[in-house]
């Protein structure tokens, strides 16, 4: 998706001098040239009409020619609105970007599940996720670029990417096998793409996104320079690669069937060995390479010329010629979504079990705003609506924004429509964050929207954005499923008439949601961090029990037990410039009187750790009644330089609740800092693991 890695807003207010902020400042200046959302920064007169139940969001099953239709009709609409929107660019792609990535925030599922099997940290229990490193207990993958580039300000995943296999020889122990190069034009994205590996530890699938002709060109010699997408050159046509790879005999593994997907990678989940990849097609259209000055009568022709075939994805399994991934027919179309934008969400279920990576695959008419996969439903959300740009790091969405979830079946591995609702405001203004706002529970989604029109995502934005906030900037909202209706029916929301205390102060923007199965914990924040412990066990009266007012914030939340809560986020210096990283311990045994038991402050101003980037950055094995902690960081010795980076290490006694740092392994000192965000550490057992560009580590804990 070519987003910024890293969070901006952790960088404080001096942008330009730190080497990672680079990369969020380019991806930003893309933004500004395109609208988000629905397609484009449209009157407000051009907006659909928004129901308050279900049945206005409902989607039907496409009939022949009902998308070709749509799509034509969408167009005409462009065309018409063009001279009164001078300067409008209708180009998705550059939507599909999303707002700066800000504060990656944990979500999280039932129960008190802390990762997979395979390492990864999760959302919900029994749904993996893809990542960067992964094991079966015996062998240890990883995937990282064969030989690393220097780029400015650290180093890059560019050029061939290799997967390793490491063999577990015991504490600290381990023994390389040979690794697999991957295909040329293979590359990663930071959160989306990575390694999954099979129910039975048989095969991997390896996720990447495909370069073209246009992308970053590397050599030792010559660094690599990414190309903002649609800033100097028209948007390209993505395209996604599921690569499998036999490691039923680790010491011998080999690379099976690869295959090719048009369009972006926004997610993938494994439930058993069904992996569920959902992507995002943009079609390159003949209309699109109109001259801005093109004549009805060429308009019209570029519009009879366009087929179904031009919408729809295509997939390319090996050597073999590239076929539609799937029918008309095979869609879902929201007949109540005046969208301007030409998008398809596909949904594409592999069987991880089959040599050939059988594969069938269902799909939205239209864009995705966040992915949520519980071990039984996948949840999409989208917009009818636009939202733009306003600043360089600052979003701006419609007063009446509202977000629309679609539930599907994941039962036997195939994809079924249920039905869907609205809630009201958006998801935040971080991509990465957005699917963490939704958690199942007990059949019922709990869904945590932001009902204020602007964010920020510097701190001096946060300070100086002018707003007038709703009573209420939060809202959650518990939805149920009505099978016979086909939709989602609201069965509470907080605040409401009983219970009308807001969830935040006026102006905070929401930063960490943390779902625990019959509990949920919220941050906001604007100057302060107030943490707000919420009784999600009655779905009809959800309430807030307790809050704790802490200096700093809060934006990623992971509960070590019943009673212990862990939150890692930044200080907050006196002159609200932001400061080191900063890991709090709270006790929310007592949820009407939540306390902050232990906090320390890592680095100076400049400082990240890897959960800036993924919500995987941080690993954590909860065993007896310790849980140990390992979170890669970028250290600033003073402010904004003297940067060191390593694997830093924390123990917690469960019981005393007392936090110990054992410090940093692996430190070495870097005299412009490091990319950092495809870096990993990995509790297992006694040991712990930690990958970054120069290899895979084991350390005795």
């Amino acid at each position: 998706m070519n987003r910024s890695h890293f969070d901006c807003q952790g960088f404080g207010l001096r942008p330009l001098e730190h080497p990672l902020l680079r990369q969020c400042v380019v991806a930003g200046l893309a933004l500004l040239l395109a609208a988000c959302g629905g397609g484009g920064d449209a009157p407000a007169t051009q907006q659909p009409p928004l129901a308050g139940d279900g049945r206005a969001q409902a989607l039907a099953v496409s009939q022949p020619g009902e998308m070709l239709t749509a799509v034509r009709e969408r167009l005409r609409e462009r065309a018409r609105l063009a001279p009164s929107t001078p300067g409008a660019l209708w180009n998705p792609g550059l939507a599909a970007l999303q707002p700066i990535a800000v504060n990656v925030g944990e979500g999280g599922g039932a129960g008190l599940s802390l990762a997979s099997p395979s390492g990864t940290w999760l959302q919900e229990a029994g749904v993996d996720e893809a990542d960067l490193l992964k094991t079966d207990g015996g062998f240890v993958y990883t995937l990282r670029p064969a030989q690393p580039l220097r780029v400015a300000g650290g180093s890059g995943l560019y050029g061939p990417l290799q997967v390793g296999v490491q063999r577990r020889l015991g504490p600290a122990r381990l023994q390389p096998l040979p690794a697999i190069t991957l295909p040329e034009d293979s590359r990663l994205d930071a959160e989306q793409g990575g390694l999954m590996l099979s129910a039975d530890g048989r095969s991997l699938a390896v996720l990447t996104r495909l370069s073209r002709a246009t992308d970053e060109t590397c050599t030792p010699n010559r660094p690599c320079v990414a190309p903002l997408p649609g800033l100097f050159q028209p948007p390209q046509s993505p395209q996604l690669s599921v690569q499998r790879m036999d490691v039923s005999n680790p010491a011998a593994a080999r690379t099976g069937t690869r295959v090719v997907i048009d369009g972006q990678l926004l997610a993938t989940r494994r439930v058993g060995n069904a992996l569920y990849v959902v992507s995002l097609h943009q079609p390159r259209l003949a209309w699109d390479a109109l001259p801005f000055n093109a004549t009805p009568a060429e308009r019209e022709a570029a519009l009879a010329s366009l087929t179904v075939a031009e919408l729809l994805p295509k997939v390319k399994v090996d050597n073999n010629p590239s076929r539609p991934l799937l029918a008309e027919t095979d869609c879902w179309v929201q007949r109540s979504n005046a969208s301007l934008a030409v998008e398809v969400t596909s949904v594409t279920v592999f069987d991880l079990a089959s040599p050939t990576l059988a594969h069938r695959s269902r799909c939205f008419a239209g864009g995705a705003e966040a992915v949520y996969v519980s071990a039984g439903s996948l949840y999409l959300a989208s917009t009818r609506q636009s939202y733009v740009a306003r600043t360089l790091l600052d979003m701006l969405y419609p007063v009446d924004m509202n977000t629309d979830i679609h539930k599907f079946s994941l039962a036997n591995g195939d994809v079924s429509y249920r039905g869907s609702a609205q809630v009201p405001g958006h998801l935040g203004w971080d991509w990465q964050r957005k699917s963490l706002r939704l958690s199942e529970w007990n059949g019922d989604l709990r869904v945590l929207s932001f009902t204020g029109r602007e964010g920020w995502a510097q701190l001096n934005d946060a300070l100086t954005v002018i707003d007038t906030p709703d009573p209420s900037p939060a809202t959650l909202t518990v939805l149920r499923e009505n099978p016979a209706a086909r939709e989602l029916v609201t069965v509470a929301t907080l605040p409401n008439a009983q219970r009308p205390a807001p969830l935040g102060k006026p102006g905070e923007q929401v930063y960490a949601v943390r779902f625990v199965g019959p509990r949920g914990y919220l941050v906001t924040f604007r100057t302060v961090d107030p943490l707000y412990v919420l009784d999600l066990s009655n779905p009809a009266d959800p309430q807030v029990l307790g809050e704790l007012e802490v200096p700093g914030f809060s934006d990623h939340l992971f509960p070590l037990n019943e009673r212990l809560l862990l939150g890692v986020g930044r200080e907050v210096l006196d002159d609200n410039r932001l400061g080191g990283v900063k890991l709090s311990l709270f006790d929310v045994g007592q949820p009407t009187q939540p306390l902050e038991l232990a906090s320390t402050v890592l680095g100076k101003a400049g400082s990240v750790s890897t959960l800036d980037a993924s919500r995987h950055g941080l690993s954590l094995q909860v065993t007896g009644g310790t849980a140990r902690i390992a979170l890669p960081l970028l250290e600033a010795g003073t402010p904004w330089r003297d940067w060191h980076d390593g694997l830093q290490r924390f123990q917690v006694d469960l019981a005393t609740g007392q936090m110990q740092n054992l410090g940093m392994l692996g430190r070495r000192a870097s005299a412009d800092g490091v990319d950092i965000s495809h870096q990993r550490g990995l509790v297992l057992a006694d040991e712990v693991f930690y990958l970054r560009d120069d290899g895979l580590s084991a350390y005795a804990w």
